[in-house]
């Protein structure tokens, strides 16, 4: 990074941005974001889509204006219909509090937190740019006279370090030499506040775009210097993409607009996003931030769960900065958020390295779920100004910013070669176990701090050799986590590169059933008294090669303190209270495995009608 601006307190941003009268869209505090409980609505059977139901409708009554993240559609399927519950996203809310006092917004907020239907109502935190890594620009040139500054750009370049930089490239140059390495028919999407420059003579024109419908995004350097990386143009002048052949999107960066860009989007395609959230420091104890406490975005929860239907669902290559906070996102008071064996959303985390030292960059984002790095300072690309729209240049762009964008072409650049040698499109999750293990550590040999550097030459001799005799490919949805005794569903996303039919078994050992030979999956959670975590694998098989994908589900105890209900049980203690499927019942009669759901009324039954989990 250049430079970093002070860090304001949430407070103060919170208190500018609600009170401001502009009609732009401003970034941070200008959307409330509701989850509503599991059972607060009506949920769309699984098994038909039926009529359009609007998620919002059980606290329309409190807010008018309230939006659901997912619009209702009676012609969407029974199947798009799964996915989206998998990941939460058919129980997002939102309220644009733009036209708020802060005080307004702050009571708006708290009289939904206190709503028995609303699980969580936060705001979405303040979105910086991270225009503090844009790099000074170089001299102009006359468009016919532009420099070839592609022998500046290290990063493009194999792991031998050139003097005076300690670090290598991710080796694209490599990557070149194959088909579909320069990204034939892949697309890319970069997802920033700006947007590219347009009329940059080294830049392609987008092939979609999407912007705010208060106000589309401005033309700036940031993202010039993003799309510059990724997909600046092969022409024998200024700099070279890492995927010069590829088409690029832009997105004009909102959470709520993260899902619908994502509908316009298929398997293999590739989004880099080049933000990253601001809070105040009082937000963390003091040994985790005390000033700029920058924090990727999967620290919101409606872009955690987006995310994770992107990859899972989508297919969909996400790659992300892990922000310049230099924080440890290990540190125990996020509580297992970041741990990856807990919760996996299939993306990219990318830290930044400095190249003149070897080592992680000082503002850098660490720990075991920054899966790769690459440069943060020093990289050459394109940039935009007022001044020079057309030809400008850089020698400085860093941060994660730059590393971003660099790991997001690399991961196109695989892709496009999977494509091309007829191995498919790699699942999110698989592409990014390829490109670890073949990938190569700081200069002190660490390898978990804020993970490896990719080498595309060995990333795609891997992924060949793996695919050599072209077995299936597949990832597997499923969700986050499920309430004790839920009903959900899993599935599995696979093909043959060959064809071949393909048979599925599950093993799904302590729910309900426990093994299955379909593609979807419906299961009953078990009864858990505490927070459980459980596997959930399944095995493709076409017949010669078989194909083993797992992840873990987190189960979650009843209704706070209320135990959840027992079949095994039985109840003989009138008025005792028990917690099943979002709701909190109350024994009336003496009753053995009589599910509450099934057996409760106002009188005669064995269980009270339910209420809501306070």
């Amino acid at each position: 990074m250049t430079s970093l601006k002070t860090c304001l307190s949430a407070t103060l941003l919170l208190a500018a941005v609600l009170t401001s009268v502009a009609h732009a869209e401003t970034p941070g505090y200008t959307d409330l974001i509701i989850l509503l409980k599991s059972h607060a609505h009506t949920r769309q059977p699984l098994n038909e889509p039926g009529e359009a139901h609007d998620p919002c409708s059980a606290i329309k009554n409190l807010v008018p204006n309230l939006t659901p993240i997912i619009r209702p559609s009676s012609a969407r399927s029974a199947a798009s219909l799964q996915a989206l519950q998998r990941h939460r996203l058919d129980r997002y809310c939102l309220i644009d509090t733009r036209h708020m006092t802060q005080t307004q917004a702050e009571q708006q907020a708290l009289t939904l937190r206190q709503h028995p239907a609303v699980e969580m109502a936060e705001f979405e935190p303040v979105v910086d740019g991270m225009h503090d890594d844009n790099g000074s620009p170089l001299a102009s040139s006359a468009q016919n006279d532009i420099p070839d500054y592609t022998p500046r750009q290290h990063y493009l370049l194999g792991q031998t370090p050139i003097a005076p930089y300690k670090i290598g490239g991710v080796n694209a140059v490599k990557a070149w030499e194959i088909e579909g390495g320069k990204g034939q028919a892949m697309r890319v999407i970069s997802g920033e506040i700006d947007h590219w420059s347009y009329e940059h003579w080294d830049l392609p024109h987008p092939y979609t775009e999407l912007h705010s419908p208060a106000g589309p995004a401005p033309v700036g350097s940031h993202d010039t210097a993003s799309a510059g990386i990724i997909a600046s143009q092969e022409n024998g002048f200024g700099t070279t993409g890492l995927v010069p052949h590829a088409q690029l999107g832009y997105l004009q960066w909102s959470a709520a607009r993260l899902g619908e860009m994502g509908e316009r989007l298929q398997a293999g395609d590739v989004m880099q996003l080049g933000v990253h959230y601001l809070y105040s420091d009082t937000a963390f104890p003091p040994d985790v931030c005390t000033a700029r406490c920058y924090m990727p975005l999967e620290a919101n929860n409606l872009v955690r769960d987006t995310i994770a239907y992107l990859t899972e669902e989508k297919g969909v290559h996400v790659v992300l900065a892990a922000a310049n906070g230099n924080i440890n996102l290990d540190h125990p008071h996020f509580q297992g958020r970041y741990d990856r064996n807990i919760f996996d959303s299939g993306s990219i985390f990318a830290g930044a390295v400095n190249s003149k030292t070897g080592l992680r960059s000082y503002f850098s984002e660490y720990g075991s779920r920054v899966d790769l790095f690459s440069w943060g300072d020093s990289v050459t690309t394109t940039i935009w100004s007022r001044a020079n729209p057309t030809t400008g240049y850089t020698h400085e762009f860093g941060g994660t910013s730059s590393a971003n964008p660099i790991l997001a072409g690399a991961v196109a650049s695989l892709q496009g070669v999977a494509r091309a040698k007829g191995v498919g499109n790699i699942a999110p999750k698989t592409l990014r176990a390829i490109l670890v293990a073949t990938g190569y550590p700081q200069i002190n040999g660490n390898r978990t701090e804020i993970g490896v550097q990719p080498d595309l030459q060995a990333a795609i001799a891997k992924m060949l050799a793996d695919h050599a005799d072209r077995p299936p490919t597949g990832r597997l949805a499923v969700p986050e986590e499920v309430k004790s005794a839920d009903t959900f569903s899993v599935h599995v996303y696979a093909e043959s590169p060959t064809s071949k039919p393909l048979t599925y078994r599950w093993n799904a050992a302590g729910f309900i059933p426990t093994t299955g030979t379909s593609v979807t999956l419906e299961l009953t959670a078990p009864t858990v008294k505490t927070d459980t975590s459980m596997p959930i694998s399944v095995e493709v098989s076409d017949g010669l090669h078989t194909l083993k994908l797992a992840d873990n589900i987190t189960i979650k105890a009843g209704c706070g303190n209320i135990a959840a209900w027992d079949p095994g049980k039985i109840y003989d203690t009138y008025a005792e209270s028990v917690a099943y499927k979002g709701q909190v019942y109350k024994q009336n009669f003496y009753n053995v495995n009589k599910p509450p759901d099934l057996y409760s009324g106002p009188h005669g039954q064995p269980w009270f009608t339910g209420v809501v989990c306070p």
